[in-house]
């Protein structure tokens, strides 16, 4: 179940790095909030992320985060990529714990929804603009 958690929380935080407004550019910055990890074998547990985004290029961002469960603590980084002005797709893998899946992010404002899944299991954060 650790493994699970840990290796889905990469997912969060790539989908975490989307703008809280319709523009691209407001990714920039740091993100916090806080959600819940449900690995298929296991318990559905709460997590914590900081999640730092810096401008690649105009729609891709590089993500630097660190999560936290009440039992462990994990730091990622990745890319993001933006499909219009309020929801993202991406994929994540973390080769700590060779887990790979789909991450999806809908943007309100300076708020972010991000849900993720893979086949270990799934999940859900809700971030805020720092």
């Amino acid at each position: 179940m650790r493994a699970f958690i840990f290796a889905i929380l990469p997912a969060l935080l790539v989908l975490a790095g989307y703008p809280g407004t319709g523009h691209a550019a407001s990714l920039a910055g740091s993100w916090n909030g806080s959600g819940y990890v449900n690995p298929t074998k296991g318990k559905r547990e709460r997590v914590r992320c900081r999640i730092t985004y810096s401008k690649q290029t105009s729609k891709v961002f590089s993500v630097r985060a660190s999560c936290a469960t009440a039992s462990n603590k994990i730091l990622q980084t990745g890319e993001v990529l933006m499909v219009n002005a309020s929801r993202y797709v991406g994929d994540f893998y973390n080769s700590e714990y060779d887990i790979s899946g789909r991450v999806h992010v809908s943007v309100n404002g300076s708020r972010q929804t991000v849900s993720f899944s893979s086949g270990r299991g799934s999940g859900r954060v809700n971030l805020r603009k720092r």
